[in-house]
């Protein structure tokens, strides 16, 4: 009987959204870059002991009682914490500050093509491309997995092939957004099934993956009583009609064989 193969790595959005949120009280990176909403807890210590929970307002700044105004916004929280720890330092004698991340403000970004639930959506300032993706509810099986793009302001600014973490737990694509970000989900590009004796036998978008051989190697390899010498590729051609082609994988001829 003719196996059913199912398309690799859909099933990668099946658990619950609420799985994959940002947790809120994680210490932000000190990359991150301060904005309106985001809110400090500023601590005297010294000659004064004080404790201020201060949030940045929408012109950029902070209330710092007994100093005034301080612009935050468009800074990373490591200068930031600098900033405030020498103006305090310089503008009250004998009182030294230690600055923390108190609550962190959300952004609006939008996720749209073959998502399942394209829409505008609010995440925490942390949310990474994948976690906008949970947020959604994933992506429609005629979506590609391979070419999620992220545009910031009309321009492309970074594509993610989730192929990369589910087969390699590479996450260095999975961009930070920032508010009014678009994650745009074109349609599926080129697909293959690979069926028999392989370790994964699915149906995968591709990419990259030109001959047979790449193919085999999308699916995890072969099973330990697979006979790769008998081996047979069944393709639909211009005209629509089906044809089978024999190939020998454990030949380089073989191996080399271009996949449509």
């Amino acid at each position: 009987t003719k196996e059913r193969l199912k398309q690799f790595g859909y099933d990668l959005f099946s658990g619950t959204p609420d799985a994959f949120t940002p947790v809120s009280d994680i210490p932000p990176p000190d990359s991150y870059v301060l904005g309106p909403g985001d809110n400090l807890v500023v601590q005297l210590y010294g000659k004064e002991n004080n404790s201020y929970s201060l949030t940045i307002n929408r012109e950029g700044q902070i209330q710092l009682p007994e100093i005034g105004p301080i612009t935050l916004a468009g800074i990373s929280f490591t200068d930031a914490r600098a900033l405030l720890a020498d103006t305090v330092q310089q503008q009250m004698i004998g009182v030294k500050a230690s600055v923390t991340m108190g609550t962190l403000r959300s952004i609006r970004i939008f996720v749209l093509g073959e998502a399942l639930q394209p829409g505008s959506y609010t995440v925490s300032s942390l949310s990474t491309m994948t976690n906008a993706l949970f947020a959604s509810g994933g992506i429609s099986k005629i979506g590609s997995l391979r070419n999620i793009q992220l545009k910031r302001q009309g321009k492309l600014i970074t594509s993610l092939d989730l192929y990369d973490l589910l087969l390699n737990g590479d996450t260095s694509k999975d961009a930070r957004l920032l508010p009014g970000d678009v994650i745009f989900i074109p349609p599926i590009g080129a697909t293959a099934g690979v069926s028999g004796e392989v370790k994964r036998p699915a149906i995968y978008e591709l990419k990259k993956e030109s001959n047979a051989a790449q193919v085999i190697k999308l699916a995890g390899g072969y099973t330990p009583t697979a006979y790769p010498a008998v081996t047979r590729i069944e393709r639909i051609d211009a005209k629509g009609d089906r044809t089978l082609v024999d190939a020998d994988l454990t030949k380089s001829s073989g191996k080399n064989t271009r996949i449509q």
